[in-house]
């Protein structure tokens, strides 16, 4: 029997608003803790082991914390994101309440000095504040004959409880990222799970806007060698990898860059893969554009943010519009896609200088696709620090969306939200289809559930599976003839799936046995209330978008197609606020088809 301590280390992915499990959830910080400790020698004292992401991606809150539990950890560690905070304590909370001697470590952007919510959590025992491998190796060398660190450790905070304990150190990043270059070399993590690759080669940004944390967490630029790139790069041939992504800050901000992007193309020579990376239009030629298309970049994004002069002085981010259009011009030209990003709420900007921003863009014609995003107060920000002053008010938990500015309040930015939708033709963020479903496996100990069916005019009624047997996506469908004689329960089963595992995503699906019209905007409306009774991540992040309802829990009523003369335009119109409408059966004409007579929020499944 081993007698090294069990560390857990998890990821827990960003909630997805279908019911199909996340993708894209590489623990790759989790592998960077793992690798630097075996460097250092901690594993002869440690079993340090990554939670399977297809697990962290399929099981439900209470799921993962029995999959947590059975593998009898004395630490656990979490890597935690603006996305996943929320769920994170409230898996660790119930992980304390189980284990009252198991260790808790958090880690990740979203542990900064100014995010004492998080540090005052009463499940935490360390956080680790900035870079985390130094921190969290001296942290396990501490442990290894002490319950708590004798000494201070540079980036690490010790919890005192509900109560704000002193704030640690500075912890000094890496010198070279060659000594965490890379877990896929390391066999920690495979790229073949994914068929991508996550490549960092430089940590630090050279820029300094005000709405981005990296600022806050690197004094200077921290480099990989070029042998460690060409090493990961030949990994991910042998691996047959498809997407590299480059996750450095800006990607074009290293003097050398043109001679890095021949590297690139090098180690890609018959375009196995393809590139995608961030980078600044400025500084971009013909020249650079030929290269990048040449390494088999096909898209690139880039952030424009505004163009108004007082939001870019106030954000620290000023845009050379020449270069700019110059930038993405070459870009366009040889025939690589261009994502421009613009933010909504930043300090300065008025509604009308977010609608020249939104009407330049537009009539240059400089991208190939567009996002719009609220501009998020985030912790470890300048922004964050600087929000009283410049009279910003903000959701007190993630994704901390700004709620007014002096110039703009919340129903502008619903409408700015709108209007740019309209003029980029496109739904930011849009659902799934409710008319789409797969069921995936997952390979924990117990049977998973992905859905529960009750019909209300049947008598005999299956109990709902176990919390922790159910998915972290689940789908309720519900049957009756006439539904407002069950309105109680129907509510009393939603609140019972989201007390066992709150950060579920829930599909609610209401099957008329007879009259549709039984399906009341009154009884619709107090199954919202129900799933809205403690909103999640996923309900906030929606909730600065107008249209049809969005968020963690989704309300499908599922109809046959010669129901719809029955049920009325009227009735369909009134729908919409609170639903969206699968029509089913055999002979229904495409979604294409009925383009122009379908609704927003109605659905064929054919």
């Amino acid at each position: 029997m081993s007698l090294r301590r069990s560390i857990q280390l998890l990821q827990l992915p960003i909630p997805q608003p279908g019911l199909e499990p996340a993708k894209g959830n590489v623990p790759l910080a989790a592998g960077y803790l793992k690798m630097y400790a075996r460097r250092r020698g901690l594993e002869e004292f440690y079993d340090i082991e990554l939670f399977a992401p297809r697990l962290a991606n399929t099981l439900s809150d209470c799921g993962l914390v029995e999959e947590i539990l059975a593998r009898d950890p004395w630490m656990v560690g979490f890597t935690c994101y603006l996305w996943n905070i929320d769920r994170t304590l409230w898996i660790a909370s119930r992980l304390k309440e189980r284990r009252p001697d198991l260790r808790i470590i958090i880690g990740g952007p979203e542990i900064t000095a100014d995010n004492a919510w998080v540090l005052q959590h009463p499940a935490i025992d360390f956080a680790a504040i900035g870079e985390g491998e130094q921190t969290f190796a001296e942290l396990l060398t501490a442990l290894r004959f002490n319950n708590h660190p004798r000494e201070p450790i540079a980036g690490l905070y010790v919890s005192m409880g509900t109560v704000l304990g002193p704030l640690p150190g500075f912890r000094q990043p890496l010198a070279s990222l060659d000594e965490i270059s890379s877990p896929y070399l390391e066999g920690i993590l495979d790229a073949a799970d994914e068929e991508m690759l996550l490549l960092e080669t430089i940590r630090g940004c050279i820029f300094k806007c005000k709405f981005c944390y990296y600022p806050k967490s690197y004094d200077d630029l921290y480099f990989v060698s070029r042998e460690k790139i060409i090493a990961n790069l030949q990994y991910a041939r042998e691996r047959g990898v498809k997407e590299v992504v480059l996750l450095d800050p800006t990607l074009n901000q290293a003097r050398n860059f043109a001679e890095f992007v021949r590297l690139l193309a090098d180690q890609n020579p018959d375009r196995q893969w393809q590139y995608f990376g961030e980078l600044r239009a400025e500084g971009l030629t013909t020249d650079i554009a030929k290269l990048l298309r040449e390494a088999n970049f096909n898209e690139v994004e880039i952030g424009l943010q505004s163009i108004d002069p007082l939001a870019m002085e106030l954000m620290d981010r000023k845009n050379n519009m020449k270069s700019f259009e110059r930038g993405v011009g070459a870009m366009l030209d040889i025939g690589i896609k261009v994502k421009v990003d613009l933010i909504i709420g930043l300090p300065g900007d008025t509604p009308d200088s977010v609608r020249r921003s939104m009407h330049y863009l537009r009539d240059t014609g400089l991208y190939s696709s567009v996002q719009v995003f609220n501009l998020a107060i985030l912790p470890g920000t300048a922004f964050r620090q600087e929000a009283q002053m410049h009279g910003l008010q903000y959701q007190s938990r993630s994704p901390y969306y700004v709620l007014k500015t002096p110039t703009i309040d919340l129903r502008t930015m619903y409408e700015l939200m709108e209007e740019a939708e309209e003029i980029f033709d496109t739904e930011f963020d849009a659902l799934p289809s409710p008319a789409e479903r797969r069921e995936p496996v997952a390979d924990s100990r117990d049977t998973v559930f992905f859905s529960h069916s009750v019909n209300f005019d049947n008598p005999v009624r299956t109990s709902l599976p176990s919390a922790a047997q159910r998915s972290g996506a689940f789908e309720l469908l519900l049957q009756a003839a006439d539904f407002r004689q069950h309105r109680d329960e129907a509510c009393g089963l939603i609140r019972q799936l989201l007390e066992d595992n709150p950060h579920s995503t829930l599909r609610i699906v209401l099957e008329p046995n007879g009259d549709p019209a039984s399906l009341t905007m009154s009884f619709l409306q107090a199954i919202r209330t129900a799933c809205l009774q403690d909103p999640s991540y996923l309900d906030r992040f929606y909730s600065m978008q107008l249209g049809r309802p969005k968020g963690a829990k989704h309300i499908v009523i599922r109809l046959p197609w010669v129901a719809r003369n029955q049920a009325g335009l009227d009735w369909i119109d009134d729908v919409g606020q609170f639903a969206s409408i699968v029509w089913t059966g055999e002979n229904i004409p495409s979604e294409d088809d009925l383009s122009e007579e379908l609704e927003a929020h109605e659905f064929v499944l054919a």
